[in-house]
């Protein structure tokens, strides 16, 4: 080592810097003149560490950090076998818990209330029966509620409003569909319908007749009026035509009835292109000449 040199160590004892030509030294001299032992070598407190790296035992272990990242198993159990041969007392970390916490944790589940009760419980034959029978009864006879007939049964049973959309829908899954039905079909329903619309005979018996002389389902042929008369809340804000175009869309109209079939077109579209207007404008005009019609002859 060459002359002259000194090191800049740290005391175990004090804490405090001091230069030495010693490269071991480990205290200041002014601790080893007030007679502190020097530290014994003793026997590793971690793998690969020496009383050399650590000082001594009781520094090492208040160095342990006691807060910070989660540790894994591995090195939780190394630190416990270390604080077991110093003689240290092994706590488990706690865990904070927040105002809210400990609020839930005093609080008990509380008992379900009577809205929730009624949405839990599940619907009966019986009540799936009398929705699906106020829904016909609204279907066949054309009766539209102000606030829609499913919110209307939902209000009247008490029951909640996605129990009844939910029965209905399962019940229509098995019935017969009227949008399945061909052009043909329609054609034949729409004119029968009107062709007997004069005639001083009730709905039900018109309804009667279009069965009879089509053979479909009843459901079906009520169904699909209904369809012809529904959507009056949808066209309030498509454009109006004037009297003029009215005439002239009601007499093509009448003409599409008179024939023997239905044509190729579409009949809003074919309608739209012989009047000059738009097939959705066609669709309100028809729709309100069906509504006051039906309304005229059975209120």
């Amino acid at each position: 080592m060459p002359s002259g040199m000194n090191f800049r160590k740290d005391c175990g004892e004090c804490g405090r810097s001091f230069l030495t030509p010693d490269k071991k030294a480990k205290i200041c001299q002014r601790c080893a003149g007030k007679g502190h032992p020097k530290p014994e070598p003793e026997t590793a407190t971690r793998k690969g560490l020496s009383p050399k790296a650590t000082g001594n035992t009781k520094n090492f272990i208040e160095k342990i950090p006691t807060s910070g990242p989660v540790e894994g198993p591995a090195s939780r159990g190394l630190k416990e076998n270390e604080a077991k041969r110093s003689g240290l007392e092994v706590t488990e970390p706690k865990v904070q818990q927040t105002p809210e916490d400990k609020e839930k944790a005093g609080q008990k589940e509380a008992p379900p209330t009577p809205e929730r009760k009624r949405k839990e419980t599940p619907l009966t034959p019986a009540q799936v029966q009398e929705i699906v029978d106020r829904y016909q009864k609204y279907v066949e006879g054309l009766e539209r509620p102000p606030i829609g007939r499913r919110k209307t049964i939902a209000a009247e049973m008490d029951i909640p409003y996605q129990r009844v959309v939910l029965a209905l829908r399962q019940w229509n899954q098995q019935q017969v569909q009227a949008e399945n039905l061909v052009r043909t079909e329609r054609f034949a329903v729409e004119t029968i319908y009107f062709s007997h619309r004069e005639e001083q005979i009730s709905f039900l018996e018109v309804k009667a007749r279009i069965v009879q002389a089509t053979g479909l389902n009843p459901w079906v042929v009520s169904r699909y009026l209904d369809l012809l008369h529904d959507g009056e809340r949808k066209v309030r804000n498509i454009p109006p035509v004037s009297p003029e175009q009215e005439t002239a869309i009601l007499e093509e109209y009448r003409q599409y009835l008179s024939a023997s079939g239905p044509p190729e077109p579409p009949l809003h579209m074919l309608i739209a292109e012989q009047t000059g207007v738009l097939p959705k404008q066609v669709h309100k005009v028809l729709l309100a000449y069906r509504l006051r019609r039906f309304r005229e002859k059975w209120g």
